[in-house]
This record gives structure tokens, C-alpha cells and sequence, in this order.
């Protein structure tokens, strides 16, 4: 994906064309926001491997001694790297901020740290409290972080603090939150996919929604985390047939979690409209037919020996979605889209010629030709992707 400063170099060109801004404000938005010098991404990589490494060492290094340690001494030595790292990301990122992408990891860093001062002190003071609880005091203790410093890697720590959370919560029996009372736990498993799958249509509309805004960078995230989460709970979903076929339940989850994660996927869609009604249009009547299977089994709808029609729409609904997410991408130059797009179409035509005919040929002759199928797929959709993201680079630089 290309940065803010790339984009505004290509976008900026087309305002001037089309009269909405003369040369001379183009050249002072592009001095105002220069592009970094060559290798800007291999180093922003280079940065997350670092942190990464820097993290796992010390963290090796303190277990390795753990025992010899004093309480306050391990607590106060958290609380310093602590403020470490989000002082190294402030002089890095912000101020003066020379190097935002060392000063982004060390964000990123900071927002590890804090929920291993969660474990820590509760393994210090013998807090046992519930798992879930401990995940959303780390949401809760850095949601506020990415938004004031604009970093993209403390705001991917916390979508998946908040996504972790809700996932335990839904799937925990006695929470607030649980998909089923407590005595029911046949089908739990399929039902957090499908409950999950809408949760991630609400971050992807918020990644359309964040188009445009003073966050924008942070909407690339939304949408592939989004995507991600939507696709992969369509492809397990179109095992429906195996799963149903000898399980009898029909009991819808309960009415708290999906009240919840209705409201947030339409406060979401709101501001994807608002923000990014093209895309949202475009793709908006295939969502509805994706949401059709995960609504069957939010709703305990079990046909029974029916069950493979569930499947079918399940499979055929990501195969579609992925088909117009290309499209999209291509026409609005999101390479993430047209990436995640074919990788799907690949692993979906792939799973369902084993899952549907894997039974139907002998050994030897079934391998052969599932190989030949596949190999042949991957280097026709590998060309394709490559083709096609070339064409669409090199009409932004023709522009």
C-alpha cells in the first residue's frame, strides 16, 4: 500500500486538472507533506521487526531472572520501559519527529507493554479475575493512544485487543456477552465464526468510513482487517454441511451480543455512506447476500439434511464478494482488495473441488490432476494479479 505522501503526489494531480486547486497550492501541500527518502517501507518493516526483537529480548531477559527479582522491582521496571517506549515514539513521531515509521514501532511497542503490566501485576497481587476482563483493561488503556498520535501500529494493537476481547466474551459461558445460556454448547464454535464475520463487516464500513477524515491512514487497516475476518468466515462457513449434518439445534444466540454488534456494523455503514458511498454501493448488495448464511446460523436455522444449501450460498457469497472486491480495487486503488480477492478465489476453488470431488476419484489419479488443477490456477491468478496491479500503477503515473 502505498503512503499518504505517494498518494497525494498521484491524487493531487487529478485536483489540478480539474480545476479544484492551482499548480502553485499543489506545491506547497506536496512541501508541506514531503515524501520520504527511498525505502520508506523496508524500513517501517525493518522498525516492527525490530520492536518485535526488542520486546522478545527483554522479555527473555527478564524471565531468565525472574525469580531473583523484587515485586516493585518488576513493576517499576515495566512502568520505565513503558514510558520508554511511548517517549521514544513522541520524539521519533512527533516531536521533533524525524523518523515517524522507528517512532510508529515504538508506539506499537508501548501498546504491548501495557498488557504485560496487566499480567504482571495481576500475577504479583494474585488478582484472579477473568481473562476477558484483563484483555479489555488493555483496550481500555490504550484505545485513546493511536487516535492522539496518529500511529498505525498502536491502533492495530488495539483493534486486535478489542477484537480479542469480544471474541472471549462471546464465547465465554456466564458472560454478559455469551453467545448461549449456559447448558447449550453444541454449535458454540460455528456461531462465534458467524457472529464474528458481521463484527468484521463493522471494522471493514469503518475503514471506508475513516476515508477522507484527518485518520485516514488508519482506514487501509479497518478495510484488510475487515476483508480478512468477512472472507475467512464465509470460507468456514461453507463446511455448514459437515457441521449440521448430524447435529439437530435450533436455538438462536442470545439477544444481548447481537444487538451489540448490530449497532456497531450500522453506526459503521452510517459513516462508510457518508464518507465513501461509492465503494459502499458497489459492494453493498453482496454484503447482504454474504450476511444471508451468517444470519441462518445466528438465528438457529438448522434444515437438517438441508444443510449443504447453506454451504453453497456460503461459498458461492465469497466467491462473488471476492470477484466485485477486485473490481473495486482495481477501479479504486486498493491493492489490499485485489490481493485478499484472488488469494480467496484461490483457497475457495481449491477447498471445495477436494471438500466436493475429493471422494468421487481413486488415490493416484486424484492427485494427479488436483496438483495439475492447482499449480495451473495459482501461476493464471498470480499473472493475473500482477497484471493488473502494473496496469493500475501505471495509469496513477500516467495521471
Amino acid at each position: 500500500m502505498k503512503s499518504f505522501e505517494e498518494r497525494l503526489r498521484v491524487e493531487s494531480s487529478d485536483w489540478v486538472s480539474e480545476g479544484l486547486m492551482t499548480g502553485e497550492q499543489r506545491a506547497r501541500l506536496l512541501a508541506r507533506h514531503p515524501e520520504s527518502p527511498g525505502g520508506g517501507r523496508f524500513v517501517a518493516i525493518l522498525a516492527a521487526v525490530g520492536g518485535g526483537l526488542l520486546l522478545a529480548g527483554i522479555c527473555l531477559l527478564i524471565s531468565s531472572n525472574w525469580q531473583a527479582i523484587g515485586d516493585w522491582v518488576k513493576i517499576g521496571g515495566l512502568v520505565a520501559l513503558l514510558g520508554g517506549a511511548y517517549l521514544a515514539g513522541w520524539r521519533l513521531r512527533i516531536s521533533p519527529g524525524r523518523y515517524p515509521k522507528s517512532g510508529d514501532a515504538f508506539f506499537m511497542l508501548g501498546a504491548g507493554l501495557f498488557m504485560a503490566g496487566i499480567a504482571l501485576v495481576s500475577q504479583v497481587f494474585h488478582l484472579n479475575s477473568r481473562p476477558a476482563t484483563g484483555v479489555l483493561a488493555w483496550w481500555l488503556g490504550i484505545v485513546a493512544v493511536p487516535w492522539l498520535v496518529r500511529s498505525k501500529g498502536a491502533q492495530a494493537v488495539s483493534l486486535l485487543a478489542f477484537l480479542t476481547w469480544l471474541g472471549m466474551e462471546f464465547a465465554m459461558h456466564g458472560s454478559w456477552l455469551s453467545l448461549m445460556p449456559e447448558g447449550y454448547y453444541s454449535e458454540s464454535g460455528i456461531r462465534l465464526v458467524a457472529i464474528m464475520t458481521v463484527l468484521g463487516l463493522g471494522v471493514w464500513l469503518a475503514g471506508l468510513a475513516l476515508r477522507g477524515s484527518r485518520h485516514e491512514a488508519f482506514a487501509s487497516l479497518h478495510e484488510k482487517w475487515g476483508a480478512l475476518l468477512v472472507c475467512s468466515g464465509l470460507y468456514l462457513l461453507g463446511f455448514l454441511r459437515h457441521i449440521w449434518e448430524w447435529r439437530s439445534e435450533n436455538r438462536p444466540v442470545e439477544p444481548a451480543p447481537a444487538v451489540i454488534v448490530a449497532v456497531l456494523v450500522a453506526v459503521a455503514g452510517w459513516g462508510a455512506w457518508r464518507a465513501s458511498r461509492r465503494e459502499l454501493l458497489s459492494l453493498s448488495g453482496w454484503f447482504m447476500a454474504a450476511l444471508v448464511p451468517v444470519c441462518a446460523v445466528l438465528a438457529g436455522w438448522n434444515p437438517g439434511d438441508h444443510g449443504w444449501l447453506w454451504s453453497a450460498w456460503a461459498w458461492t457469497a465469497l466467491f462473488v464478494l471476492n470477484v466485485f472486491m477486485i473490481r473495486t480495487g482495481l477501479a479504486t486503488g486498493r491493492e489490499s482488495w485485489v490481493n485478499l480477492g484472488l488469494g480467496f478465489i484461490a483457497v475457495n476453488i481449491v477447498t471445495r473441488y477436494f471438500d466436493l470431488f475429493g471422494t468421487m476419484m481413486e488415490g493416484g489419479v486424484f492427485f494427479v490432476i488436483s496438483g495439475v488443477i492447482v499449480l495451473t490456477l495459482g501461476i493464471y491468478l498470480e499473472r493475473k494479479r500482477r497484471g493488473w496491479l502494473a496496469t493500475m500503477r501505471a495509469e496513477k503515473e500516467a495521471a
